[in-house]
């Protein structure tokens, strides 16, 4: 048996059913044998850049939780991943990289360089597997790895191992789905808090200014550790107002004290509460720069509680008065039953009418006038009309620019899950790619990928890798034929702008032209006048070339 049929059929019992490669010299054996003799049972999607592979794989293992794989050549091609890879490894995505090395037997190889130093620096985690004994038991430990969330990992494999034959037995060569790698060691037990720490949480917040609203933020933490209704409970006991981060928006969508996300891009009204707070509860968030805005939003006396599972990220980005280790929803919970021993019972200081109405009647959106553009929309219509025209059944992929900005004010999600957010990386052209993928591991939504024309432009050709697989995904193109946050910012600065404005081809013809459906909108009636077809999941890929007004320029910081 070939080393790479065994790898195959351990990635099959794995219970992988789609994998993302682009053909090299080194992996054209494994990826034929693949389609040859599993193609009944994964699928392999092909795309046309390496860099997009690796995206489209993270994109797949987040919509749906699952193990996203990818394969890619060694050298040249395995260098094109790296801003694809630092985004997975910010995100801590399930994703596998299966990458050849030079062989064993070559004493010089035109695509070596410092392969391993790179996957290092960029994935993170890398495991070698130089010989056919320990292939298997490598790629199994990396499988196991991703699963229980310790990923990303790549695994190198010399070619000539990959491709040689396997000196080791592989269960008779039989393939079959054990569920083997699927029942790796998990817990499902959760970390409680110390309840000293507890105790002396309620202290800092009873110490706190009682003339002023105390905030609390619930991140990714809370909501994977379902502690919505505890953290709720919480806040109406000492009255203190809601909000989340940017990973977590619209976890509290609908509480009359919900005040959305906070950060650089995030609602005035959260922003202008955390910044007057004596008093910051933060469950289940990392308080890193985009939740502070690098620090702005919290004032130096204001006194902070951080909650975590992971030791290592309370106090890492935001300094904190106080650390308490446990999971959110516990956390949430031993607080309230603290505050009701003590018969400490805030309700009513601040959940007034006049608070309650004050939230209800802040505009999402901005409300700054700004010159037309004749044949251009407005972003602010643009993102009101789509959030209420898409399905509501949706997953929302965002790619990076000056439009994203008006994305996360407008076009909302059912749960904070369903937004996949790209930019941990701050890198632009990763939307198109990841949306691919999590279109492929969406069910029955509604993946809808978000762009600038920039970031479109950037991974264009993926466009027909789409096509190609009937990719059931809507693209908008918010178009302002600029790089948004380059041009506003150089306004603000009185310098040169238009250096930053660079005009895009009709992106509906060209998605035409590779096979997609493309529509053009440049007014808010262009958008109603395609609103049946945007208000389906789309059979095929679907493009929308949104004009907008670049003019328009959001209220945050450039």
């Amino acid at each position: 048996m070939k080393a790479h049929e065994a790898v195959i059929g351990l990635i099959d019992e794995a219970g992988v059913e789609t994998v993302f490669a682009l053909m090299s010299e080194d992996t054209m054996r494994m990826l034929a044998t693949l389609h040859e003799r599993w193609s009944g049972e994964m699928r392999v999607v092909h795309s046309r850049h390496e860099q997009s592979a690796v995206a489209m794989a993270d994109g797949y293992a987040r919509a749906g939780d699952d193990v996203g794989v990818c394969i890619v050549g060694r050298g040249p091609a395995v260098a094109q991943t790296g801003t694809s890879l630092v985004t997975a490894r910010r995100r801590g995505s399930k994703l596998l990289l299966l990458v050849p090395e030079t062989p064993v037997s070559d004493t010089y190889d035109v695509k070596a360089f410092e392969q391993e130093s790179f996957l290092k620096s960029t994935i993170g985690t890398v495991l070698s597997a130089r010989s056919p004994e320990t292939l298997l038991p490598t790629l199994e430990e990396a499988l196991r790895s991703v699963r229980v969330g310790e990923g990303p990992v790549a695994v190198q494999v010399p070619w000539d191992v990959l491709d040689g034959e396997l000196s080791v037995p592989a269960d008779g060569g039989e393939r079959r789905r054990s569920g083997a790698v699927d029942s790796a060691a998990t817990s499902d037990a959760r970390l409680p808090p110390d309840d000293d720490a507890i105790e002396r949480a309620v202290d800092c917040c009873l110490d706190s200014d009682a003339a002023k609203v105390p905030v609390i933020i619930a991140g990714r933490g809370a909501v994977e550790a379902d502690a919505k209704d505890a953290i709720e409970a919480l806040a109406e006991r000492t009255n203190g107002v809601l909000a989340t981060t940017l990973q977590a928006r619209g976890y509290f969508d609908g509480h009359p004290f919900s005040l959305g996300f906070v950060g650089g891009f995030g609602s005035t009204i959260a922003n202008e509460h955390l910044d007057r707070s004596d008093f910051v509860l933060a469950i289940g968030c990392s308080l890193d720069p985009w939740t502070t805005d690098s620090g702005h939003l919290v004032d130096d006396e204001t006194t902070v509680v951080h909650v975590d599972t992971d030791a290592a990220a309370i106090g890492r980005y935001e300094s904190v008065d106080l650390g308490v280790l446990g999971d959110a929803r516990l956390a949430a919970e031993a607080l309230t039953a603290e505050l009701e021993d003590r018969g400490i019972d805030r309700s009513g200081e601040f959940w007034t009418d006049r608070l309650r109405d004050r939230i209800a009647a802040t505009p999402t959106l901005d409300a700054g006038d700004f010159p037309e553009q004749r044949g251009r929309i407005d972003p602010r219509d643009l993102v009101w009309g789509l959030d209420r025209i898409l399905p509501e059944d949706r997953v929302v992929v965002t790619d990076g620019g000056h439009f994203v900005r008006w994305v996360l004010d407008g076009i909302s999600t059912p749960t904070p899950g369903d937004l996949l957010w790209t930019l941990d990386f701050s890198a632009i052209g990763q939307g198109l790619p990841h949306g691919i993928g999590a279109a492929l591991n969406s069910g029955d939504r509604t993946t809808v990928a978000i762009c600038g024309d920039a970031g479109f432009m950037m991974a264009l050709q993926e466009l027909d890798t789409a096509v190609r697989y009937g990719v059931p995904v809507t693209v908008v193109v918010m178009n302002d034929s600029a790089l948004g946050t380059e041009y506003h910012s150089l306004l603000t600065a009185d310098e040169y702008a238009d250096v930053a404005l660079i005009d895009a081809p009709d992106v509906a013809d060209v998605a035409r032209a590779l096979g997609a459906d493309g529509y053009t909108v440049r007014s808010s009636a262009d958008l109603e006048a395609i609103g049946d077809v945007l208000g389906r999941r789309p059979d095929r890929p679907l493009v929308v070339d949104c004009r907008t007004n670049s003019a328009v320029r959001h209220r945050s910081k450039m």
